[in-house]
Order: structure tokens, then sequence, then C-alpha cells
């Protein structure tokens, strides 16, 4: 095992060491050898059009030319804090909207979909924000974010799988919502929450960061072991071929917790008798794992409670859209000057 495991180490070390600025191409300013707050990779190595695409979606929300005037790292926390990814992902996901689209992108309205996705405010609070009425914003919003969301087939595959990557990491993530009043059930109760919930399955490739997986939504009592088999054990016979089970491709192993000890011919979990650099791997890999969750919730449309849906379809469809849409914005992020590994 050691043999398949040492360059994997190597490389992710290597990425972590290149992103934390030891030679002055890290993150934003640095002070005494300290990184400045709030700064990231993107700080000075914005292009031409990420800088416009900075300009105007920070005067879409009230920051005019006049206070854009300020460091760019303050510039690029604003728009973060307004969309939820930095310009040069928003640009080059405008170039892929227009490329796939016969219709032009209205940049404004992108911008208003991604405000949403990141703030969660309501039509009427949108309305008052981009001078727009409550059925306009409504509806564009969700024309964009379904845009967005179908960037998913060619952004989140395992198609670009790294061609050293032969172990990636798998776990489940519960997003809260209202109760499912057309199917009240236990099933929708989540632990984590303690709340009702749906769940989802993510798997990432840890050599260059980039999400390959997503399945669900399912009831969040699903076992993380139910979700990759896509039914239950002793029922092989009824499991899902859309499943990760019959989709992983061949070589590629899984890493995950202890919730995935009944899978071992897919999935290797952590135990005693791994050497110390098999641990570490492991760890880094599911730390790698939260990373790219925690990013997802950012968006407080993701932070719950989702409360979108009338009928128990029709929520699950819209929880569906917006967390897929939501991963396609961390995966450009990731793509375009915001790595996984950042310190």
């Amino acid at each position: 095992m050691m043999v398949s495991l040492t360059p994997l180490i190597g490389k992710m070390a290597s990425n972590r060491e290149n992103i934390s600025g030891t030679r002055g191409h890290g993150n934003g300013h640095q002070h005494n050898g300290r990184l400045g707050r709030g700064s990231h990779a993107t700080v000075s190595r914005l292009s031409p059009e990420a800088k416009k695409m900075l300009s105007y979606g920070l005067s879409l929300v009230g920051f005019g030319k006049k206070r854009q005037k300020c460091r760019e790292a303050l510039s690029i926390r604003r728009f973060r804090a307004h969309y939820g990814i930095g310009p040069g992902a928003v640009q080059q996901l405008a170039s892929d909207l227009k490329k796939n689209y016969d219709e032009p992108i209205n940049l404004s309205n992108l911008f208003m979909a991604l405000h949403w996705l990141k703030l969660y405010s309501t039509e009427e609070v949108m309305a008052g924000r981009w001078g727009h009425g409550e059925q306009y914003c409504r509806e564009t919003t969700k024309k964009y974010v379904k845009q967005i969301r179908s960037m998913k087939s060619k952004k989140i595959t395992f198609c670009g799988l790294h061609p050293k990557c032969r172990f990636a990491p798998v776990d489940c993530v519960h997003i809260i919502c209202y109760e499912f009043r057309c199917d009240p059930d236990s099933k929708w109760w989540s632990h984590k929450s303690n709340g009702p919930g749906v769940s989802f399955e993510v798997v990432t490739d840890p050599v260059d960061g980039h999400i390959r997986w997503v399945n669900g939504p399912e009831p969040a009592s699903t076992h993380d072991l139910t979700f990759l088999r896509g039914g239950k054990k002793g029922k092989e016979n009824e499991w899902k071929k859309s499943s990760l089970y019959f989709k992983l491709p061949e070589g590629l192993r899984l890493v995950g917790d202890s919730a995935y000890k009944g899978q071992p011919d897919k999935v290797s979990t952590t135990n005693a008798a791994h050497d110390p650099a098999t641990k570490e791997l492991f760890a880094r890999m599911k730390s790698m794992q939260e990373t790219v969750f925690k990013r997802l919730k950012d968006f407080k449309v993701l932070r719950g409670p989702f409360r979108h849906g009338q009928g128990t379809e029709d929520k699950l469809e819209k929880i569906k859209l917006c967390f897929e849409a939501c991963l396609v914005l961390v995966q450009y992020d990731i793509e375009n000057g915001h790595p996984l590994f950042q310190v």
C-alpha cells in the first residue's frame, strides 16, 4: 500500500506548500512573514477580465468607484461576502454560460442569482436590493440558478479524475429544511442538526481538489453505506444501478469514516494497523471533504432551514437544484484561485 500512497502524500504536501505563500506568491500581502487578514491566493493574480467583474459586482451592492479605492484583498472579501465565490470564478462561469446558451447572459441577473444563493434573501428584500418587482426577482433567479446547475455534467464528473488519484474521500452532508408536511416521517430526522433534513453524497479528488461526484437527496436518516450502495444490506438485487457503488471508476478506492466499515471492497477506513503515513493521508483527505462541506454551507441557501417547495417532491427537487448549483460554484472557485488547501 505504501508504494501507491507515498506519491499522493507528496503531491498533497506540495499543493499545500505552493499555496502557503512561502515564496511570496501566497495569500495576499505579507507583513513580517504573516498573511494579511482575509486575503487569499487570487489577490495578486486577478486577470483584467476578473478585475472588471470584481468592480462591476461590487457596484451592484453599494460599493461604487469611490468605495473601491481600497486594498484589493478587502474588495475581494466584500465580493465574496455578497456572491460566495471570487471574481475570477464568476468571470469563467459567465463565459461558459455564454457558450452554452443562445441568448445573451445578463450579468446583473447572474449576480442577482449568486447573491440569492449566498444570502438567501426573501423576494421582498431582493426587490428592494435589485430594483425589480418580486415576481421578476423570483423568476429570474430561478432561471439563472438552473443555468448554473446545468454546468454540473461538465464540472462534476469522474471523467476529469487526476491520473495519479488512487484514493478519494467520500462522505455525506445534511441540509436542514422545514418539515415535510405531506410526508411526516422520522426518516427525515437528522441526528446532526436535531431536526428535519436531507442528505447528499460527495466525492472529491484529493490530488487536485476537484469535486468528482454528487448524489442525492435522500432522507437524512439514510445510513452512509445504504446511500453508497443504493439499497440496504441483504437486498443486493434492489440496489440502484445509479449509486456510487456501481459508478466508481475501476482502480479507484474511496476513503471514509467508520460508517463505511461494512464495505471494505470499495471503501478504506482508518484502523490501528495502518502506519502513520497512511493515517495522516486518510485524515487529510477527510479534512479536505469537510472543507468542501464548509464552503457549501457558506451559501446560506444550504445553511438552512430551506424554505422553498410545495409538497415533498417539489421540495426535494428545489433542494437538489440549489445544492448542485452551489456545488458547481464551489468547483468554479476551486479552479479559479481558491483551492481547498488554504493556509
